[in-house]
């Protein structure tokens, strides 16, 4: 039973499946976007973090290995954040 709202591809006409564009569907799908402000917000946070763990990272880590790790694990979360970008080319 879908929900009230929602609209079901068997519910709709195929003139009201054509009038649907791209962009409507794109919004339907992942929402309005966050606001300018809350991103703006969370980009500084995100930088302050990073600019003090990368800090930390220098003063602790005395070993080649710890380097390796340290390395591989920033390219597994480069990596994570190409494939989960909403925006990506198929």
């Amino acid at each position: 039973m879908p929900l009230p709202g929602s609209h079901e591809p068997e519910s709709l006409s195929e003139e009201e499946v054509e009038s649907i564009s791209q962009e409507e569907a794109r919004q339907e799908l992942f929402g309005r976007g966050p606001s300018k402000t809350g991103m703006e917000i969370y980009e500084i946070v995100a930088i302050v973090v990073g600019i003090v763990g990368a800090a930390v990272a220098f003063e602790e880590i005395d070993n080649w290995s710890q380097w390796v790790v340290l390395a591989a694990i920033i390219v597994v979360v480069i990596g994570f954040m190409i494939a989960v970008n909403p925006n990506r080319r198929e």
